[in-house]
């Protein structure tokens, strides 16, 4: 258990590293630090995302679920999928950044046409929807490993549902990004990432309400 973790920790912060590698160049001059220091909004929301996925595998890993070959199997699946994920991840971002600060910060030459856009975002959605039905797998493993009644077993289910609805915003961007809507509204493949916050306050809503009922009667 203790060496699948520290692996899949070890390789989260690889992948952190190929992030700044991915951005990065040797420092010769003061101009040269001050362009290093201007992709540092960028890196940041990388390193955000990156985060994000490696606090749901601690996550997992809190819950106690039993270390078999099949979890190990989705473990490994994840950590190559993020290592990958970590190049379009960049590419996205430091372009958002740069449109998001009005050609301010750098990143504007990363991408040259709308073609190239859908690309990036339909790989990038691709990637998000195949990391998160991964750890909808995973969690469902827990889940199913867990007695019933377990409080960590609804946690499981919760997580559950929630990277299920990560990844279909994911896919629906990636379906937006190499649609003809792309050039009516180039922010929409973007825009559905926003549906993961609204859609787990939703589901938090109704979790409440089916507890509303249980609680009464105990």
């Amino acid at each position: 258990m203790n060496r699948l973790d520290a692996f899949v920790d070890a390789a989260f912060a690889f992948a952190v590293s190929l992030l700044i590698i991915a951005g990065g160049e040797p420092l010769a001059s003061f101009d040269d630090l001050l362009r290093a220091l201007s992709r540092i909004p960028a890196f940041l929301g990388g390193f955000a995302l990156i985060v994000l996925f490696w606090l749901a595998h601690r996550s997992w890993s809190a819950l106690g679920p039993r270390r078999d070959g099949y979890s190990t199997v989705l473990s490994l699946a994840i950590v190559f999928s993020v290592l990958v994920f970590v190049f379009p991840l960049r590419l996205l971002t430091e372009t958002a950044i740069h449109f998001m600060s009005g050609g301010f910060l750098p990143g504007g030459d990363l991408i040259e046409s709308f073609e190239q856009l859908g690309w990036i975002y339909a790989i990038y959605g691709i990637g998000f929807a195949i990391l998160s039905m991964l750890y909808v797998l995973l969690f469902r493993h827990a889940r199913a490993g867990l007695p019933a009644g377990e409080s960590g077993r609804e946690e499981a289910g919760s997580w559950m549902r929630t990277w299920l609805l990560a990844g279909c915003a994911g896919a629906l961007s990636a379906v937006a990004a190499v649609s003809p809507l792309l050039r009516i509204a180039p922010w929409l493949p973007g825009f559905t990432y926003w549906l993961i916050p609204l859609g787990i306050g939703v589901l938090a809503l109704l979790e409440r309400r089916q507890r509303r009922p249980q609680d009464r009667v105990a």
